[in-house]
């Protein structure tokens, strides 16, 4: 595979909330992510290999959904349910997993086909890291961005904001009757899991 549709960073990057390197599958350095890392509300930079600025992840005033910035496009991050479902607006790419429980790919709904592939591995002299393989190139970087905002979500436990079928349980039984009592635009996580991050319900 050619090295420039992979690229991984460490794991337990997130959770030491300090900036950190992504790389390619040489182990040569291609992205930087910095940022306050205090709340989930900050916004992260993503810095390029030749050290400026080439994206960014801006949450919303809610920090429900998120906004990824890669060079003059923006997309949105939409958490639908937490640990379960995610959407990325722009990228068509509907998002059925958590980072916590690899692997996850990034479906994409109007080629109906995955573009995007997350795994844990082993990586060089780096330890465990998230490898994230994207089929064409181009998109690798977003597809980054995206995980580090999933990874980001998760660790803070932000909101949720489930659409019309998970709020009803049409199709997602395990939290339909939480979402009958309970208003979308910013379901907490404590409604939706226990303290050991079982699924409530």
């Amino acid at each position: 595979m050619p090295k420039f549709n992979k690229m991984y960073f460490p794991v337990d990057a997130i959770a030491k909330h300090e900036d950190f390197d992504v790389w390619y599958s040489d182990g040569e350095r291609a992205l930087r992510f910095e940022g306050p890392w205090e709340k989930e509300s900050d916004r992260i930079a993503m810095i390029g290999r030749m050290g400026g600025q080439i994206g960014q992840i801006r949450p919303d005033n809610k920090a429900l959904n998120y906004y990824l910035r890669h060079d003059r496009f923006e997309y949105e991050f939409q958490t639908r349910v937490i640990k379960e479902h995610y959407y990325i607006e722009g990228m068509l790419w509907d998002i059925h997993g958590s980072v916590s429980k690899p692997p996850v790919d990034f479906f994409q709904i109007k080629k109906k086909k995955n573009e995007v592939h997350v795994r844990k591995t082993l990586f060089k002299d780096h330890g465990e890291c998230f490898e994230v393989t994207a089929r064409d190139t181009a998109t690798l970087r977003i597809a980054v961005e995206a995980t580090v905002a999933m990874c980001i979500k998760e660790e803070y436990k932000g909101l949720s904001d489930p659409d019309e079928d998970e709020r009803g349980g049409k199709k997602r039984g395990t939290f339909g009757k939480f979402f009958d009592f309970i208003q979308p635009k910013g379901v907490p996580y404590e409604k939706l899991y226990d303290e050991e991050g079982n699924p409530l319900g």
